[in-house]
């Protein structure tokens, strides 16, 4: 069971909908998410902070350092790293002719398909 989800619990919040910008240990629980997802794959991931500008934070920088409030979005496995990239080069085509909240949503999809770990902030 996530750290985030043992906090939700023991709080009982059943909904993720529930949470407010006021339940900062959400944040707190996702930061130890992340740092257990990196060091359970020996640090062989990184992190996407997704839009602009496409940030990734490497392995041992998801354990070693704080992470930001909303600086990282999903957690893949670095073997994915080619279909993430190729995934973002093919959205950013199509968004330069013209911007569509449907095409947004493909990308998200997608993106959540491969994550290893959804990042959630308040």
């Amino acid at each position: 069971m996530s750290e985030l989800a043992k906090e939700m619990a023991a709080r009982g919040i059943r909904n993720p909908w529930d949470l407010t910008e006021f339940d900062q240990w959400v944040n707190d629980a996702t930061r130890k998410d992340i740092s257990t997802v990196a060091q359970q794959h020996n640090y062989e991931v990184f992190g996407l902070h997704m839009w602009d500008p496409w940030t990734k934070v490497r392995g041992r920088a998801l354990a070693d350092t704080v992470v930001l409030n909303f600086s990282i979005s999903l957690i893949f496995k670095n073997e994915d790293e080619p279909k993430v990239d190729q995934l973002i080069s093919e959205y950013k085509k199509v968004i330069e002719k013209q911007w569509s909240m449907a095409v947004d949503r493909k990308l998200v999809d997608k993106l959540h398909k491969i994550a290893l770990m959804s990042c959630t902030w308040v």
